[in-house]
């Protein structure tokens, strides 16, 4: 009884320090477990971000970025309305967390190059977010234009991460997205104690960098066997470039075996690209499918993720814009290199720079 009388009092006590104290201080401000409650879930479209919020979030170990969100929750230059109708014509982009920006302010992503390259004849809209598929990008825009908001151009971006999220999307029998409750429940708990118990905060901190260095040792080993080196002398660029190039959620594309598992993924995606289609075709918005590789598609040949987009968009006559070629050059790991960031799998500035020069020369603007 004594034991958790004590424990009672330590319980209070953190709860108490933390939140008169602890909170305002810097360490807890910019900690990395911080609860992201700018990301939530969505009964329409599985996810999204908060309506015109402005935070500054963390990316990876060095970056950080501002995010800050309009009013329909798209990331932008400032928080503002959006209205449904334009005085100039719109854009709209969808895709996943390259096409959200990840790690830079918006100044430096794909859409924030748009905008202020297009500022005299568009409003460019941001609808991507991470983790976003095929269904998502059907659903979010359907959303939007049954909202009564006007589009008169889109541009839909696919990556080969996009199949692998796909299989994890259910639906009910109304085709309606199913949330797991469960998670958001567990989500809610969790957040709650990080964001109010220092002691709980300080525990997931040691646990998050625990595992962060059992992951890297893993890493640095495989790296040790595929360049034939000793482990000791395997350098950290040799282990980062191998987790770049080696991603499991990218590997079914050149991968035999693994690709069995992520063809149900790929029929999904095609079942509701078609469904896009027919939607925006419907609503007269012109529209661009565009796909991009991740490092591994760049270092080894895609069997599957390319050839597989290139037919499904000419036999439903859709534009198909492909990236590959952008990122096709004789020196494999200079290239990945000079346009992903370090250890990562999504543009730098330099990559982005380069994506949107394909952009402006392959879309008709």
């Amino acid at each position: 009884m004594k034991i958790l009388k004590i424990i009672l009092v330590i319980v209070i006590f953190d709860f108490v320090a933390s939140n008169l104290l602890f909170k305002k201080m810097d360490f807890w401000e910019y900690d990395k477990l911080t609860n992201h409650y700018w990301r939530v879930p969505s009964k329409i479209y599985h996810h999204g971000l908060l309506p015109n919020i402005n935070v500054v979030e963390p990316w990876g170990w060095e970056l950080e970025k501002k995010l800050i969100t309009n009013s329909l929750g798209f990331r932008d230059f400032t928080n503002k309305k959006v209205s449904k109708k334009s005085k100039k014509k719109r854009l709209l982009l969808i895709g996943d967390s390259a096409v959200e920006g990840a790690g830079y302010d918006y100044e430096f992503t794909l859409g924030g190059i748009l905008q202020n390259h297009l500022i005299n004849e568009y409003e460019v809209l941001n609808s991507a977010i991470a983790s976003y598929s095929p269904s998502i990008y059907f659903k979010k825009i359907e959303h939007f234009i049954n909202e009564g908001y006007i589009f008169d151009k889109a541009i839909i971006f696919l990556d080969p991460s996009d199949i692998i999220d796909e299989l994890f999307i259910r639906y009910d029998e109304n085709d309606n997205i199913l949330i797991d409750q469960k998670n958001v429940n567990k989500k809610k708990i969790t957040d709650f104690l990080i964001n109010n118990f220092l002691i709980f905060r300080s525990f997931l901190r040691i646990s998050d960098a625990t595992e962060n260095v059992k992951n890297f040792l893993k890493l640095k080993y495989k790296a040790s066997k595929k360049y034939n080196k000793s482990f000791f002398k395997t350098t950290n660029v040799d282990t980062l470039f191998y987790r770049m190039t080696h991603v499991d959620r990218s590997a079914w594309t050149f991968d035999n075996k693994i690709f069995t598992d992520y063809k149900i993924g790929l029929n999904k995606s095609s079942k509701y690209l078609k469904k896009l289609t027919k939607l925006l075709e419907n609503n007269k918005i012109e529209y661009d499918l565009v796909l991009y590789p991740h490092p591994s598609q760049i270092m080894y040949k895609d069997l599957y993720h390319e050839p597989f987009w290139a037919d499904w968009a000419n036999k439903n006559k859709v534009n198909l814009i492909s990236m590959y070629p952008i990122f096709n050059q004789i020196n494999k790991r200079q290239i990945i290199l000079d346009t992903f960031i370090f250890g990562d799998l999504h543009w730098n500035k330099k990559g982005t720079k380069l994506v949107f020069e394909k952009l402006i020369e392959e879309v008709d603007f």
